[in-house]
């Protein structure tokens, strides 16, 4: 896996006008997929998290392959390096997740029939967002420790998507919360996959990635 870590002033998002610039989370997303040229309509396939430092912005992208620095990051500010394999093999980590907690509630038709598909709804209470992340730790291969996780709830993206096909744009928002504590592995295997692949939904827009420091 490749660790990229592109520091980015606040001047550049603020004066970066052309083609929608970073006004919201898909527009960031957007400049993004700029760091993997020629491959228009294949699948993500790398995750990312944008982290607002007070003195500029953090991106973070873990990918199989090494990106390409975009023209609107500063040559300085761009920096790649190897995860060694070994990295994944420790049996206890420090970790920080920003993740779009979701619920699917059920539906039903008038007649009382329930629909198909169901709704997706944000977690907000503190309760419901442990049981998501132990769920989330428990199909994931890793245990969290309850006495050091955190629930920090971070500000409600919005964002606005121009569907290519037919122009029409269409808004939604994600609910964003960082869990901060430690976990102890279970299942080695199934842990690497949630490293690398990400956790929960909205991958897309910055959300998933497990940052990870072993622990002794």
């Amino acid at each position: 896996m490749i660790l990229t870590q592109a520091r980015i002033p606040y001047e550049i998002v603020a004066r970066w006008r052309k083609d929608g610039g970073f006004r919201d989370s898909y527009a960031w997303h957007k400049r993004i997929w700029q760091a993997f040229p020629g491959k228009p309509g294949a699948g993500r396939d790398f995750l990312t998290r944008l982290d607002d430092t007070g003195n500029g912005f953090r991106l973070l992208i873990l990918s199989n392959e090494p990106p390409t620095r975009p023209d609107w990051c500063p040559t300085a500010a761009w920096e790649s390096k190897t995860v060694d394999s070994t990295f994944y093999r420790h049996s206890a980590y420090r970790f920080s997740l920003l993740a779009n907690p979701t619920v699917k509630r059920v539906v039903r038709a008038g007649s009382g029939a329930r629909n198909k598909n169901g709704r997706r709804e944000p977690i907000v209470n503190r309760e419901e967002l442990i049981q998501w992340i132990i769920r989330k730790g428990t199909r994931h291969g890793f245990e969290i420790d309850a006495h050091t996780l955190k629930t920090i709830p971070r500000p409600r993206q919005a964002f606005t998507k121009r569907d290519q096909s037919t122009a029409q744009r269409h808004s939604g928002t994600h609910t964003a919360t960082e869990f901060v504590g430690t976990l102890r592995v279970i299942d080695s295997a199934a842990f690497l996959v949630a490293a690398s692949r990400g956790i929960g939904s909205a991958k897309a827009f910055g959300f998933g990635m497990l940052c990870l420091a072993p622990l002794p």
